[in-house]
């Protein structure tokens, strides 16, 4: 069966066995024995934890606060790559944002930082949370969301994109602290209507993504030169296997012995999710973990496999790992800031969280569209691929040479 002899040639192969080594280090380094603790909230506990919040004063003040610590340091920071880049603001610069400061707050800057260094200390002389620091930042009166969002997006121009006060980051980033009722309503959700395995589920697949975004390459790139190297093109051309049915074989054959370990590393934190649901006398969901580990890495995989097998074939050599690891580090870098709820159309959705179910519902249609997105643009790859070889076999298309 030409399936198992496929599957049989790449699994005894040194360069699959080193790819699954590394998953399951980076899996293991990730998720460990333990990976995530979930404990009931406790009333009169002095931290609940953060949550994502939307409230406008709240973004405001945060926003402002931030945008006050950096212009006392005269140092802006930007992520235009994912990195950090410092910005030093030029003069004219600097008296800009400080009228946006003290046009937003109806305070000067020497009586903004009064109040910031007297709020520093409690009365113990103990420093006190960032929270509260945000909270001491004033709004003025007349001094609307939307004129807010204008004075941003002046700052932004001046100092650069990828910034704390770009709309994206201060409307999708700016949290607060969570209280005993919101943090045992998060607790709850995530028993009843998660059943654990779904917010576990969200967790390992963060990780699966971010890995599964590079390594399949490594594998891809050998399948498709497997022939090239043993010098069997001519021979291979010579077949009546159709070369859909030749191809096609080693894709799938590449997909499941890609996909099988992932099931079989993820198990862990699948049962450990069980296991934490009856610690609260509630019941896990294999399948429903299952689900998400499948609808989640499975079109990730596809995409890389497929673009491998594409660039493999059109360059005749390891191009496609030089490709794909630029591609993968350009991804990482574009969800550098938001590591929660960032979809868009990039290839490793992200949801670094246990919990937050309110977010994934949020993003859950974002998420079936990326998901088929990249599940079909690896198939579109594939079939290209197959027609290009198709040609080559016909002599239409001339073989480079081996190397």
């Amino acid at each position: 069966m030409l399936l198992k002899k496929e599957f049989d040639l790449t699994f005894k192969s040194l360069t699959y066995w080193l790819v699954i080594l590394f998953i399951g280090a980076f899996l293991f380094m990730q998720l460990g024995s333990d990976f995530v603790s979930l404990k009931q909230p406790e009333p009169g506990q002095n931290d609940y934890g953060f949550t994502r919040t939307t409230n406008k004063e709240v973004i405001q003040r945060q926003t402002l606060h931030t945008l006050l610590q950096q212009y006392n340091n005269k140092r802006y920071n930007t992520y235009p790559f994912g990195f950090l880049k410092v910005v030093k603001p030029s003069k004219s610069d600097q008296a800009a944002i400080r009228d946006i400061l003290e046009r937003a707050t109806g305070q000067s800057i020497d009586e903004l930082n009064q109040v910031q260094s007297r709020d520093k200390l409690t009365e113990e002389g103990q420093q006190i949370n960032q929270t509260a620091m945000n909270e001491g930042v004033p709004i003025a009166k007349n001094y609307s969301f939307q004129s807010f969002q204008k004075d941003m997006s002046k700052i932004e121009k001046r100092i650069g994109k990828g910034s704390d006060f770009a709309e994206d980051t201060y409307l999708h980033q700016t949290i607060k602290e969570m209280n005993y009722e919101e943090a045992t309503a998060r607790f709850q959700s995530i028993l009843t209507e998660d059943r654990v395995s779904g917010a576990f589920a969200r967790m390992s697949c963060d990780y699966l993504v971010i890995i599964l975004g590079l390594v399949p390459v490594f594998i891809a790139a050998t399948v498709v030169l497997r022939d090239k190297r043993a010098q069997s093109q001519l021979v291979i051309s010579t077949k009546r296997i159709s070369t859909f049915k030749l191809y096609g074989t080693r894709f799938l054959a590449t997909i499941l012995l890609l996909l099988l370990p992932i099931i079989l590393f993820s198990l862990m934190p699948a049962v450990q999710s069980v296991y934490v649901a009856q610690k609260y006398q509630h019941t896990g969901d294999l399948l429903l973990f299952y689900q998400y580990i499948l609808g989640w890495t499975l079109p990730t995989i596809v995409a890389v496999v497929g673009i491998s097998f594409l660039v493999t074939t059109l360059f005749n050599g390891l191009v496609s790992v030089i490709f794909q690891v630029g591609f993968w580090l350009l991804s990482l870098m574009t969800n550098g800031r938001q590591v929660v709820g960032s979809v868009g159309l990039n290839l490793m959705p992200r949801f670094n969280n246990v919990g937050s179910r309110e977010i994934f519902e949020h993003i859950f249609s974002e998420l079936v569209i990326n998901r088929i997105f990249w599940f079909a643009l690896g198939l579109i790859c594939f079939f290209i691929s197959c027609v290009i070889v198709d040609l080559k076999r016909k002599g239409k298309v001339l073989y480079g040479n081996p190397r």
